[in-house]
């Protein structure tokens, strides 16, 4: 478990990874996304460490953008469907409800079709179970 003051330093990270993110966006350039993507990749250890969920699939959604933007589609699907498995860990954590019923209620099929098309992503249903096998350990 982290202490309060470990909390607070992994909110301000993300905090500022955010930021970063946002930012390294807008300039949209092949440097500036391989480098979002690294520093993503070297933040996410310590925002899983403090089991904060909501911005472990923020950050892992933002890496499946840079990856996309560098046409890395692979590479996109999986940050994407670790998003979702965390975005599904996070809800079952915020709402006391077991696992299973976080995913009925995160299951809207047509709006991730949606997503998952504008990355690239065709196995997405194989990859779905995957990434919730994933996320119940």
């Amino acid at each position: 478990m982290l202490t309060l003051a470990q909390r607070y330093l992994v909110i301000g990270m993300t905090a500022l990874l955010l930021g970063h993110t946002t930012t390294a966006s807008a300039a949209s350039t092949p440097d500036a996304d391989k480098q979002l993507s690294d520093t993503l990749e070297q933040a996410m250890p310590s925002v899983l460490s403090s089991e904060d969920y909501w911005s472990a699939s923020k950050l892992y959604f933002q890496l499946a953008a840079a990856r996309s933007r560098m046409n890395e589609t692979a590479a996109a699907c999986t940050a994407l469907v670790q998003s979702l498995a965390y975005y599904r860990k996070a809800l079952a954590k915020a709402t006391g409800a077991p696992m299973g019923e976080a995913v009925k209620v995160s299951g809207n099929d047509e709006g991730l079709a949606e997503v998952r098309s504008k990355f690239g992503c065709t196995n997405a249903r194989a990859e779905l179970s995957d990434g919730f096998e994933t996320s119940r350990n």
